[in-house]
């Protein structure tokens, strides 16, 4: 544990010498670099898992539900690795857009996608005909009209940047949490959610690697005037939680379904759960953390439940707007 992690002063600072570089141009951003850091294959396996974990939660095990709809990714990143595996399921058009233009490796993507068509099917591999093309040096590239990507396009922009009634589902991997306005972000998807169309969200609550080494939860204990002031230009964590997500769930939709794919302190759980249960989800040390902090908890956060507390990564599924 350094010595400025453990200093919430200093770990703030550190984190917005960050902001400043990144800023000033003087350092590349970060935010949404998965796959720059990956082997090919891994790169190409984490496609996978992503297209896999939709397809499992948000599409109940049915790969049939993706065909002939029109995609919408929230944050892509620095690849269009899980946009072109939704394609090759069936999906008629994926469209990505990000709120950051991250770094990329384009030579390295190329060998990703190269890596993912080679593990299609047959049929598989005839969807996405028209959105690949096969280099003579054993790489591939993505595009044409069924695969759009636009960057530093972000979704909780005040003038929406997308067509009204364009979509049929709306799926992200770790991208609310980053928004600056989560419940504009929120209107915009609604408004271009096609009357059933469906949204399938991957929240991440964690706290990023910011103050985790002082307790997991004590991001939750920073006045929002000095969070802001951290986190800005790039809003690294909104901090809003599940019942934020259940509350506009309710609102927009006919139907949802959280399921919880983390608690404090611990791996992913899987398969993702309806409920926590004592003693096979948490026990009371996981409580104890969590009275631990609670006395210092911002008065947004310190009504919830321990439950609500305790969660730390949700995967929202809902379906039919409400008109």
């Amino acid at each position: 544990m350094s010595f400025i992690d453990r200093s919430p002063i200093l770990a703030g600072l550190n984190y917005t010498k960050g902001q400043v570089l990144n800023r000033l141009k003087l350092r590349g951003h970060l935010s949404g670099s998965t796959g720059l850091s990956m082997s090919v294959e891994d790169a190409a396996n984490y496609a996978r898992r992503v297209v896999a974990d939709y397809i499992t939660y948000g599409a109940d095990g049915d790969p049939e539900r993706l065909k002939g709809k029109d995609v919408l990714e929230i944050g892509p990143g620095d690849n269009l690795g899980v946009a072109f595996l939704l394609l090759a399921r069936g999906a008629r058009t994926v469209t990505c857009i990000d709120g950051f233009a991250p770094s990329f490796d384009a030579q390295h993507n190329s060998h990703i996608y190269r890596a993912i068509y080679d593990g299609l099917s047959a049929a598989e591999r005839e969807r996405v005909h028209d959105v690949v093309t096969l280099q003579p040096d054993g790489t591939a590239t993505v595009g044409g009209d069924r695969l759009i990507s636009r960057y530093d396009v972000p979704i909780d922009a005040v003038a929406t940047p997308l067509e009204a009634r364009s979509y049929d589902i709306i799926i992200s991997r770790a991208v609310l949490e980053h928004l600056g306005d989560l419940k504009r972000g929120w209107k915009n998807m609604v408004a271009c959610l096609r009357v059933n169309g469906e949204m399938w969200h991957k929240v991440d609550f964690r706290n990023h690697n910011l103050f985790g080494e002082i307790h997991p939860l004590y991001f939750l204990t920073i006045s929002d005037n000095l969070w802001n002031l951290i986190s800005r230009p790039d809003p690294t964590l909104n901090r809003l939680r599940t019942p934020t997500y259940r509350e506009l769930a309710a609102r927009d939709f006919h139907d949802s379904r959280c399921y919880l794919t983390h608690i404090i302190g611990e791996s992913e759980i899987a398969p993702h759960v309806d409920n926590l249960v004592p003693g096979t989800h948490y026990s009371q040390r996981h409580l104890d953390m969590v009275q631990a902090i609670r006395p210092r908890l911002l008065q947004d956060f310190s009504d919830y439940s321990d439950e609500d507390l305790l969660v730390t990564g949700v995967f929202l599924i809902v379906r039919g707007v409400r008109t």
